[in-house]
């Protein structure tokens, strides 16, 4: 990784919130919750609409185009996902349109016994809906190994 691509940002990015999309994520993460299909379920637990489950935005994170070349990533064999951090705002509903602004927050370096030396790139993206409220940052980390790791 290149450790000079920490505090670079890139354009913002925006796309809507689809009710298929929610549905579909829901039954991936094998959340049967009604409120995430049917609009009267959202609105008896007293939901504007029917919301997102928490983590559906990760869903929309774009490393490959956007961080990853930026930090100089060649090969994704090399690559581990490292951590995930969800900060939450406010609420996201089906048919909101979602603005993402991506930046790389830091890329430090590190030595490991088995894996080489370790390149650490921390990623955020903040979240703002139509209305211009942020509603999630969320933040990860990924590491580079310097070489592969034997059994």
């Amino acid at each position: 990784m290149d450790t000079s691509a920490a505090g670079k940002t890139f354009p913002p990015y925006e796309f809507q919130v689809e009710r298929g999309k929610i549905r579909e994520f829901a039954a991936a993460v094998g959340d049967p919750n009604p409120v995430y299909r049917d609009p009267a379920a959202a609105a008896a637990e007293g939901l504007p609409g029917i919301p997102a489950p928490p983590t559906l935005l990760r869903t929309f994170l774009y490393e490959p185009q956007t961080s990853a070349e930026a930090l100089g990533v060649v090969d994704w064999s090399f690559i581990v996902h490292g951590e995930q951090e969800f900060e939450y705002f406010a609420p996201v509903v089906a048919g909101d349109v979602l603005t993402g602004t991506q930046r790389i927050l830091s890329v430090t370096e590190k030595e490991s016994r088995r894996a080489g030396k370790l390149a650490i790139g921390v990623i955020e993206t903040v979240f703002h809906n139509q209305r211009g409220e942020k509603v999630q940052v969320l933040r990860r980390t990924l590491i580079e190994t310097g070489q592969r790791i034997a059994d």
